[in-house]
C-alpha cells in the first residue's frame, strides 16, 4: 500500500512539474510571436518609407516637366504666331497668284495674240517688200512673241496646281505613257528616237496632273539628246515601300517611275536648282523652253503628295525618280 501511495504521489508530482513547465513556455512563445510580428511591422514601414520617397521623386519630377513644358508653351506662343502670319501671307500669296492666271489668260493672251496675227499680216502682204534684214526682225519677232506664249501658258499650268483642286481617280500609267508617246510621234520619228517602256502600275491620282509630269519629263529627254544620237529613253515603275507614311491609316506603298536618258547630262553643280522657276542651263539658240517645265513638274509630284529627285553625269544622261502614292 505503501509502495502504491508514493508511486501515486509521484505521478502526481510529475504532471504538476510538466503543467507548470508548458505554462512557463507559453509566454515565450508569445514573446516570439510578437518579437516576429514587430520585426514583419518594421519591414512593412521600411518599405512604406521608400515608397513614399520614390512618390516624392516622382511627383518632384512630375512638377518639373510641368514647369518646363510650361515655358515651352510660353516660347511656343511666338513661334505659333509667326506661323499663323506665315500661313495668312501664304493663302495671301496663293490668291495674288490665282489673280495672275486670271490675268494671264486674258488680259496678257490677247495683246500677244494681236501681235501675232499682225505680225502673219505683215509678213503675207508685205514680205516682198522687206529686204533681208526687215525679214529678219520679223522673224525674230514672232519668234519672241512664241516664247512669250509659251511662258504665259506655262505659268498658268504652274499657278493652277493646286492639290485641294485635285480630283482623284484610277490611273493606268501604262496607257497614259503610251498616249503621251502617241502625242510625241512627230518628235519621235524625226529624231528616230528608241523609246522602252517597261511595266507601270495603276496608282490612284489626278490624270491631267499626272500626264503633264511625265509629258513633261519624257519631252525633257527627247530634247536634250546628244548631238548627232537618236535619244534612248528608259521609262520604268515598280511599288515600293513607303516607311515614313506606313500605318493603319496610310498606304504603306509608293509607286517609283524612273525616266532615265542618254543625254548630255547635268553638271553636278546645277543639279540642286534646276527645279526652279525660269532656271534655264544653255541658250535659247541651242534649246527651246522657257525653264519652268521641271518646275511643274516638281509641283506636281508635292501637291499629288509625293516628290522628285534627280541624278545625272555629264555626258552621260540623267534619271529623274518620281515617288507618287499609290
Amino acid at each position: 500500500m505503501l509502495q502504491q501511495y508514493q508511486s501515486q504521489v509521484g505521478s502526481s508530482v510529475e504532471e504538476s512539474a510538466s503543467a507548470l513547465a508548458d505554462q512557463l513556455a507559453e509566454p515565450e512563445a508569445d514573446n516570439d510571436r510578437l518579437e516576429q510580428d514587430l520585426i514583419r511591422q518594421q519591414d512593412l514601414v521600411q518599405q512604406l518609407t521608400c515608397a513614399v520617397r520614390d512618390l516624392e521623386r516622382v511627383n518632384l519630377e512630375i512638377l518639373a516637366a510641368r514647369d518646363q513644358a510650361l515655358i515651352e508653351l510660353e516660347a511656343r506662343e511666338p513661334i505659333e504666331l509667326a506661323l499663323r502670319q506665315k500661313t495668312e501671307a501664304l493663302l495671301r500669296s496663293n490668291r495674288d497668284l490665282e489673280q495672275f492666271a486670271s490675268l494671264a489668260a486674258h488680259d496678257l493672251q490677247e495683246p500677244l495674240h494681236s501681235i501675232q496675227v499682225f505680225l502673219d499680216l505683215l509678213r503675207v502682204k508685205y514680205g516682198a517688200a522687206l529686204n533681208e534684214q526687215g525679214q529678219g526682225y520679223i522673224i525674230r519677232v514672232v519668234k519672241a512673241a512664241k516664247r512669250m506664249q509659251e511662258l504665259i501658258e506655262g505659268l498658268l499650268v504652274y499657278s493652277r496646281i493646286d492639290g485641294s483642286d485635285v480630283t482623284g481617280g484610277t490611273l493606268a500609267l501604262q496607257q497614259i505613257v503610251e498616249d503621251i508617246l502617241s502625242d510625241l510621234g512627230g518628235q519621235i520619228e524625226t529624231l528616230q528616237a528608241e523609246i522602252h517602256v517597261g511595266d507601270l502600275p495603276v496608282i490612284h491620282g489626278d490624270a491631267l496632273h499626272i500626264r503633264q509630269l511625265l509629258q513633261n519629263l519624257i519631252g525633257n529627254a527627247l530634247k536634250f539628246h546628244q548631238p548627232g544620237v537618236a535619244p534612248v529613253i528608259y521609262v520604268s515603275g515598280m511599288m515600293i515601300q513607303n516607311r515614313r507614311q506606313a500605318g493603319p491609316e496610310k498606304s504603306g506603298t509608293l509607286c517609283q517611275i524612273e525616266i532615265q536618258d542618254q543625254g548630255i547630262g547635268i553638271p553636278e553643280e546645277h543639279l540642286a536648282k534646276i527645279f526652279g522657276m525660269f532656271t534655264r542651263l544653255h541658250r535659247k539658240d541651242q534649246y527651246e523652253g522657257t525653264g519652268i517645265g521641271l518646275a511643274v513638274c516638281q509641283r506636281i509630284a508635292e501637291q499629288c503628295g509625293g516628290g522628285i529627285s534627280v541624278r545625272s553625269t555629264l555626258g552621260s544622261g540623267t534619271t529623274f525618280t518620281v515617288t507618287l502614292p499609290a
